[in-house]
């Protein structure tokens, strides 16, 4: 972990601070053209006075340091209330708008996501200061018109979870909203967790006030003990003040010494409406921040006699590079904005100055005399990944405590890529390290000898949106065919509305890879998803034909069974459709019922682990996971024309896996998924009660 000191800067910081807050006080004479460019500025309006100041300043030090210059660059502020119930309107309208060159903002990633779809159509320049939302960032990863200024949040939460280690804490839950924000933190929290050798306790997406409320009282009752930390990510300013509300209350019902968990908070928790609203006397928390050598920290203080708050240095540069890109685009006469921010943070000619007046003039006119500058800006350096350019590579963060109604910078942190730490914006391509190890004298159970193997497939999703679960599903129907299987062997159960669906650029195709086999072809759909329930599908397993089920099991004691399972989860339940829930009792049950030599149960879906917990005990099953029970599993491949995830990355290691080497042993094959399962840990559950993973084969399960 890169730890960057809280520094005083002493007389150097005094001379630049005098020097910013004086750039307007000696203005040059100016014969230079200007061009006036328009730019839009979404932000909410109860942060709005600190945002105009710190858009003000910029302005301030653009212009100074573009006096005497032959060509300058002015731009034009309008600003948009994104908590306003027009701003999605202004924002389309800004879109379609040629005389606006740009949109900066908005704050919140929920909000980030609609606007770079209003924007998508015109590519219009979105330029997003503090969005950090992981999903988004991911997502938008292949667009050349959205520009990220900070990490996402999947660096944010490790960084808290490292705090939580730091501070001799061994168990951690999290609180998180049940948005895009919050998800950065539930969908990366448990597999950091276990990864930095910490044990989850609890993690509650919450829904409703009820729910952080009721978070609160759990983690902060009586029976709490040392050695516990929660990280709380609120979703809003709402539900922060709920929290606080509920933690107030309780230790003010709290008598004599009690240790309370340590609270960990998100950079949501930084900022200057919660700075006068918050009741609990003490909070601390990390949020993007100035890189402490740019100076800026220590300037802001001395102009503005407080500190920075979370994204008010990225929105500094976010015009910075606005002026910095407008300037290189008006020089070569280009029309594409994107493409010259594009060259602005791939430049390469050295430049060691600062951003203040002096320093920056001298960027102004090396980039009019054509230089593409390796630039930097207050929060560090503008070096964005080279494949996707979807975020900086490194942001700074400030681990500040709230106390006494003022913040106050701790220390500063950023990543380095060191063993617990990521230093790409492709953060979301993170795999694990830690692997199950198996007993290699663990003893076989005696089983009868073989005699057919069966097959049930099924992809749980019924919509477009969910394409990737359908499109493993028959991927793995075709892996099956390839190995041998008739279709009578085989019960596929999708909703089969994907391959001529009006959104799918290639009708009757599915593809698991943009490039890939068309995996639709010659299948044959045993029953829609929409036409049975759990209950049919324990009688399809169980042998239980009749006229609405004339396809099932017919095994017995002598046959092996692989069930392949893709869709979505949560915590001890699988989705069935849109509207239905299986419960890990419910597979149990099932399986209980069978008639059956082995079983082999591949479950790739979100907190899938729990169905494997629900497993444990029964003889002759493996269930094997993408994830555990507290970790969501990962989409991996998407086609960019589409815009639709294809497949996820726990079904798509196994196939490849199972193709190259159909006898591979099961213990190999686990340690496969887990080296390629990005973002979860496969884990494999009921061992004990199946047998040596280190002689049993998936050849068992497949046709020679």
């Amino acid at each position: 972990m890169k730890r960057i000191k809280y520094a005083v800067w002493g007389w150097f910081v005094m001379m630049l601070a005098l020097t910013a807050c004086n750039d307007d006080e000696s203005p040059s004479i100016d014969s230079g053209k200007a061009t006036t460019h328009k730019v839009a500025i979404v932000m909410p309006a109860s942060e709005q006075s600190r945002w105009e100041r710190i858009v003000s300043w910029a302005l301030e030090n653009m212009d100074a340091a573009q006096q005497g210059l032959p060509e300058k660059v002015k731009l034009e502020i309008e600003w948009q209330d994104e908590e306003a119930s027009g701003w999605e309107a202004f924002v389309e309208q800004v879109a379609e708008d040629d005389s606006y060159v740009a949109i900066v903002g908005p704050h919140s990633s929920v909000n980030a996501r609609k606007a770079a779809q209003l924007c998508n159509k015109k590519q219009k320049t979105l330029i997003l200061p503090i969005a950090t939302s992981t999903e988004f960032q991911r997502i938008y990863a292949s667009s050349n018109y959205v520009w990220n200024l900070s990490q996402s949040d999947i660096t944010q939460c490790e960084l808290l979870l490292t705090q939580a280690k730091l501070s001799e804490r061994r168990k951690v839950s999290l609180l998180a909203s049940d948005d895009d924000y919050g998800r950065s933190f539930s969908d990366w929290f448990a597999f950091q967790t276990i990864e930095l050798g910490l044990e989850v306790e609890d993690m509650v997406v919450y829904r409703s006030e009820s729910e952080i409320r009721e978070m609160v009282r759990k983690q902060y009752g009586k029976e709490r003990k040392y050695g516990h930390a929660l990280i709380f990510a609120p979703g809003n300013e709402k539900d922060a003040l709920a929290f606080d509300d509920e933690l107030e209350r309780l230790r003010k019902e709290t008598t004599g010494y009690f240790e309370f968990p340590l609270l960990l908070c998100s950079d949501m928790m930084n900022s200057s409406y919660l700075l006068s609203h918050l009741k609990y006397p003490e909070y601390e928390g990390l949020a993007p921040s100035a890189a402490p050598e740019s100076g800026f920290n220590s300037i802001y203080q001395a102009k503005f006699g407080e500190e920075p708050l979370s994204g008010e240095a990225h929105l500094y540069d976010a015009i910075s590079l606005l002026a910095y890109a407008l300037t290189h685009q008006k020089v070569h006469q280009t029309d594409n904005l994107n493409e010259s921010i594009l060259t602005i943070v791939e430049g390469e000619a050295s430049w060691n100055g600062s951003w203040l007046k002096d320093d920056i003039h001298e960027v102004f006119s090396m980039l009019q005399n054509g230089i593409a500058v390796d630039l930097n800006g207050v929060t560090g350096d503008w070096t964005f990944d080279e494949r996707t350019h979807a975020s900086v590579l490194n942001t700074t963060y400030n681990h500040w405590l709230l106390k006494d109604g003022v913040y106050t910078t701790l220390e500063y942190l950023s990543t380095d890529g060191s063993a617990h730490t990521i230093s790409s914006t492709q953060a979301w391509e993170w795999q694990s390290s830690l692997q199950m190890s198996f007993d290699p004298n663990q003893k076989d159970f005696s089983y009868p000898d073989l005699d057919k193997q069966w097959a049930v497939v099924i992809g749980t999703s019924d919509n477009w949106a969910n394409y990737r679960h359908q499109a493993d599903a028959l991927a793995m129907y075709q892996v099956l065919k390839r190995h041998g299987y008739d279709d009578d062997q085989i019960i596929l159960i999708i909703e089969d509305n994907i391959a001529y669906h009006k959104n799918n650029i290639y009708q009757g195709v599915v593809k698991v890879r943009p490039d890939g086999e068309n995996v639709y072809k010659d299948a044959k759909v045993d029953y829609k998803l929409s036409d049975v329930t759990i209950g049919d599908l324990g009688d399809i397993m169980q042998g239980k034909a009749s006229d609405k089920l004339p396809h099932v099991i017919e095994a017995d004691s002598d046959d092996n069974v692989m069930v392949f399972w893709c869709g979505h989860g949560h915590q001890n339940t699988l989705a069935w459709g849109s509207n239905a829930t299986v419960y890990g009792k419910e597979v149990r049950n099932i399986i209980e019922g069978m008639n059956y030599r082995k079983i082999f149960f591949a479950l790739d879906a979100c907190y899938s682990g729990t169905i494997g917990q629900a497993c444990e005990g029964l003889p002759g099953v493996l269930v094997m996971t993408a994830a555990n029970a507290y970790e969501p599993s990962k989409a991996d491949m998407k086609d960019p024309e589409m815009g639709i995830w294809l497949s996820n990355g726990f079904t798509r290691a196994f196939q490849e896996a199972v193709d190259e080497n159909p006898n591979i042993v099961m213990s190999d094959l686990y340690y496969k998924l887990a080296r390629q399962t990005v973002g979860s840990h496969a884990t494999v559950y009921n061992v004990t009660h199946y047998g040596n993973m280190h002689t049993n084969t998936v050849g068992e399960f497949l046709n020679p």
